[in-house]
């Protein structure tokens, strides 16, 4: 009996039996630690993926508002065929996502030289196209006095496949300038008697 006392005196880890056991059984340990932390790395690894196919929407978007922008800086004229195509093209740019469901307006902004920039003219795919003459407030430096720019935007409302971290839609929008190529204003030409939207189905 004494024999057995000084081996557990020697080898606590002999003696199983009791607090003293509990304390030295590390049976399990790294279940339990796995089990601690495998929530908050679900966690981070979802948010990741999710943040990943966020920031690809925004790229989206913004290519899609930098390329309208430029499209129609290069013309001279824009006729209701020419805003078909535009769309044409967001929706290609826009993929794979549903380019219909985006909210898109280009615009022409004019200054006659008195440093009131104003809407010469707008159209719009599911927003509210702006009123010709409304006064528009731009950064500064953007507008040449006298002179002409395009504004394009595009907004897209974004709901994540997963649902996990991001659990609400987001919209995601940008807004490009850029003056005219070839021309110092860029003239709008509307069929007469069309009774269509060159822009989209729901302008």
């Amino acid at each position: 009996m004494a024999k057995r006392t000084l081996l557990s005196r020697l080898n606590p880890r002999l003696n199983w039996r009791g607090i003293r056991g509990l304390r030295y059984n590390e049976r399990g340990i790294s279940a339990v630690e796995f089990a601690l932390i495998s929530p908050l790395l679900i966690m981070l690894y979802l948010g990741a993926i999710e943040l990943n196919f966020l920031m690809e929407a925004d790229r989206r978007v913004t290519q899609t508002s930098a390329s309208l922008g430029d499209l129609t800086a290069r013309l001279t004229t824009v006729t209701d065929a020419d805003m078909a195509e535009m769309f044409a093209a967001a929706k290609v740019l826009m993929e794979p996502y549903d380019a219909t469901t985006a909210e898109m307006r280009i615009s022409s902004i004019v200054d006659n030289g008195d440093g009131n920039p104003k809407v010469a003219w707008s159209d719009a795919h599911n927003m509210t196209p702006y009123t010709k003459g409304t006064t528009v407030t731009l950064p500064t430096g953007i507008m040449p006095s006298p002179g002409s720019i395009i504004m394009a935007e595009v907004s897209y409302p974004y709901e994540s496949d997963i649902g996990y971290i991001i659990t609400t839609s987001k919209t995601i929008s940008d807004k490009f300038y850029l003056r005219p190529r070839r021309v110092s204003e860029i003239a709008r030409v509307t069929s007469s008697g069309s009774g269509t939207n060159p822009f989209g189905p729901t302008s």
